[in-house]
């Protein structure tokens, strides 16, 4: 009998407590009030870092959001034109983010490879630029284990470098959708929001895929299997699930959600043969401290204490051959709800020991600081864009929308008078 899994966050609060007895110790007897310890506070720098990169995001997402109105007023009844502009606006954003945190928090990529055929000759070197680039399935399905709130951010910019930013679509919690501006904007994107709700998210995952399977030939859906980041809270609801569902417990991972996945893989099996499976670790933390509460964003955008160096493996699994047991060329409309059941419990039973295995890949990343390298070979890069002139392309066309107004403006008020 497998011995249940200790947790791993019990030397935390282990740590805790003796921190806490050992003060209790050193009170004096007379009764005195101890000195709190003094928040870390910003420096003069650091808050005028702060509001530069405020103006810089705010700017930006209002001249991104200015050009989706611009380009939705003019290509309203023209999709094919609409969908080309707005794919100009995706990137921009990928643009704007990479900018900021590469300006705060510069982070190294070190990025693996496992032993799949599918990953032969993936790294380039591009000619103009003299940088990495990559030459992965431009129409793929991508996931990820989930520890910050910008763990997207960071695979995104994996597609920038495979020329794929512009068709990337993220599958997000539907709460994100009502952010004032961004909601707007990531709608305009096709971004997909769920309610974790499989009786009213199911119909509206299937027709989302589809839409995806059909843009054309590039594209990645990101999706995030454990629903949410690796917090103490959302570790301790994966221990109940685990214990109820009697599976075995992870130690640095949450345990998977199947459901939207095999909905993506069966809405997209006609179209994308390749799922990617990324194992995401951020250096500079222990394994019993979570990677969210170390790098909170106030960590990286106010103290500019980001990870130094990110490090992500990927894995190559081809949907139709490597998943047995399922048909994804089938239509998910046709199945009754006794075989969709069925091939959902396979689904998450191989899906359940991929994430054993990258649970076993975090805790060597924790022991060693690195992933498993069966290549010998790994990728270094910095965040960073191929060229700071990229940001030009943020603000350029609602710049030229307006000086194209206010000529407009001035030869009419000539004409007037």
């Amino acid at each position: 009998m497998r011995k249940r899994a200790s947790n791993p966050f019990q030397h935390k609060v282990k740590s805790l407590q003796a921190d806490v007895r050992t003060e209790e110790n050193s009170i004096p007897s007379h009764n005195t009030i101890p000195v709190p310890k003094k928040k870390k506070r910003a420096t003069m720098f650091q808050i005028a870092r702060l509001v530069y990169l405020l103006l810089v995001f705010v700017t930006g997402c209002m001249s991104i959001v200015s050009h989706q109105v611009i380009i939705l007023l003019l290509f309203h009844n023209d999709p094919v034109r609409k969908a080309k502009f707005m794919r100009f606006t995706k990137q921009n954003f990928l643009v704007l983010l990479v900018y900021m945190t590469s300006k705060v928090s510069p982070t190294e990529l070190i990025v693996t490879f496992g032993d799949s055929p599918a990953l032969n000759n993936t790294v380039l070197t591009d000619p103009k630029t003299k940088r990495p680039t990559f030459n992965l399935d431009n129409h793929a399905i991508v996931i990820a284990n989930h520890q910050i709130y910008s763990d997207w951010v960071f695979v995104w910019f994996l597609a920038y470098l495979n020329k794929c930013a512009d068709e990337i679509f993220i599958v997000m919690k539907r709460s994100l959708e009502k952010l004032p501006v961004l909601g707007f904007g990531m709608r305009n994107y096709n971004f997909v929001f769920l309610s974790r709700n499989w009786a009213s998210d199911r119909e509206y995952m299937v027709q989302s895929f589809r839409k995806v399977a059909t843009v054309g030939k590039k594209c990645w859906l990101l999706i995030f299997p454990e629903g949410t980041n690796l917090s103490t809270t959302t570790y301790s609801k994966s221990l109940k699930y685990a214990e109820k569902a009697h599976l075995k417990p992870t130690q640095d991972v949450l345990l998977p959600r199947a459901r939207g996945l095999y909905l993506a893989c069966k809405n997209l099996g006609g179209t994308t043969r390749t799922l990617y499976d990324l194992t995401i670790g951020y250096s500079g933390h222990p394994s019993d401290k979570m990677a969210q509460d170390v790098y909170t964003l106030s960590s990286i955008y106010l103290f500019g204490n980001g990870p130094k160096s990110i490090s992500i493996h990927v894995d190559a699994i081809d949907i139709q051959h490597d998943i047995s047991g399922i048909d994804f060329s089938e239509d998910s409309t046709q199945l009754s709800v006794k075989k969709e059941e069925a091939e959902i419990e396979k689904f998450g039973n191989w899906l359940n020991e991929r994430w054993y295995k990258k649970d076993a890949l975090m805790k060597q990343y924790y022991e060693t600081g690195k992933f498993e390298n069966a290549r010998g070979k790994e990728c270094r890069m910095q965040l960073k864009l191929g060229s700071s002139l990229e940001l030009i392309n943020v603000y350029i066309v609602p710049l030229l929308a307006y000086l194209f107004g206010f000529f407009i403006y001035k030869v009419v008020q000539r004409l007037l008078h």
